[in-house]
């Protein structure tokens, strides 16, 4: 599987139905372990929840992180290790002061006869699971064949402590990390963030690039830890909300009209009455259509699609309201949705409104 984020995939969500066997129909894993170069409380509070559930079931966790370019966060580490009051976990930081960045983004899951190894740009922070545009592939195989025992030849030789550039987290060498300067508190590091971004934004002269933001689903707790404490716990985290993107291959019915069923209007489309589009920026009203007095459909007109042979839309909540893009298929970002909304038929992800799938409506949640 391809990972094409955030346009068909959020791997926040993806990696999630992989970590929680009970929610979805994948093999049980015992063992994940996880290589990033950054980590933070914001990437680590959407999953914990499955994690600690994982390692109580008695699944083995080790991660390891890199903490160059003041991209790792305290609270991030922090997070890690409290996972390790759950079962059996283990976290690593790996360092060169001589000023290789540790950059690898690897997760590979194991039982006793399979593995599942994904290999992209993903980082545990909040924006690579689910806002920044990153790319992955996913590859499922047995345990022993060749490709896996080299990742686990890489993980083992990136947390072998001889060469004194991976360490065990624990509570002290946290402290000695941050009495040190080589990480801070994620508060401080967003408010740097934000003091960049509006130089950037604030600069004169003419814009070479289009702009267009993404946005995480809400965060299912704080992420901030007390900046005095540096053992302080991170609260629970409680499920993460659905319902924040969601991708269909519509079904035209009068020139550049549509019909959102009642399944998806009576649920993601809940109190939304207009939709804004990506492209250009107008905005389009959702009517509902009535079946003998009841509501059946909700119509929409959408002027972009237009001569499309197949129409595959990618509808997201923002701060904005709901902004949406539409693309034929055939194109780039068409096939991306459309196999984004095959994978989902496979796991039960992709819902459609009628039974035959040529004539149907498709919908997933990403």
């Amino acid at each position: 599987m391809f990972y094409n984020q955030p346009l068909s995939v959020r791997f926040g969500t993806e990696l999630l139905r992989h970590v929680d066997h009970a929610s979805s129909i994948e093999p049980y894993w015992d063992q994940l372990d996880i290589a990033v170069a950054w980590v933070r409380a914001s990437g680590v509070n959407y999953l914990e929840t499955s994690l600690r559930k994982f390692l109580r079931h008695g699944g083995r966790l080790s991660i390891i992180v890199g903490i160059d370019l003041q991209n790792t966060t305290r609270d991030g580490l922090q997070a890690l290790l409290n996972l390790e009051g759950h079962g059996t976990c283990e976290t690593f930081v790996y360092h060169n002061e001589a000023g290789s960045i540790f950059h690898p983004k690897l997760y590979l899951f194991r039982n006793e006869e399979e593995a599942r190894l994904i290999v992209g740009s993903n980082n545990l922070t909040a924006a690579g699971l689910y806002s920044n545009v990153e790319a992955g592939l996913q590859v499922d195989t047995e345990l022993t064949a060749d490709l896996i025992a080299e990742a686990s030849d890489a993980l083992a030789a990136w947390k072998d402590a001889a060469e004194g550039m991976a360490v065990r987290l624990d509570a002290a060498f946290l402290t000695d990390l941050v009495a040190e300067g080589y990480v801070s508190d994620e508060r401080a590091t967003r408010n740097a963030e934000k003091k960049r971004r509006a130089s950037r934004s604030s600069r004169s002269g003419r814009r070479l690039f289009g702009s267009r933001s993404f946005n995480p689903p809400a965060r299912p707790s704080s992420v901030h830890t007390p900046s005095a404490s540096p053992t302080a716990t991170i609260p629970a985290a409680t499920p993460v909300p659905t319902g924040t993107t969601i991708l269909m291959r519509l079904r035209s019915a009068r020139g550049t009209q549509v019909q959102i069923p009642f399944r998806v209007a009576s649920t993601f489309f809940t109190g939304i009455n207009q939709v804004i589009s990506a492209q250009n920026g107008n905005v389009h009203g959702l009517n509902i259509a009535k079946a003998r007095g009841k509501p059946n459909t909700t119509k929409l007109e959408i002027p972009e699609l237009l001569g499309f042979s197949d129409v595959f839309a990618r509808f997201e909540k923002t701060p904005a309201g709901v902004v949406y893009e539409v693309y034929d298929a055939g194109t780039a970002q068409g096939n991306q949705i459309e196999a984004s909304l095959k994978n989902g038929m496979a796991n039960g992800e992709t819902q459609q409104s009628i039974k035959d799938t040529s004539r149907a409506t498709w919908w997933r949640e990403i």
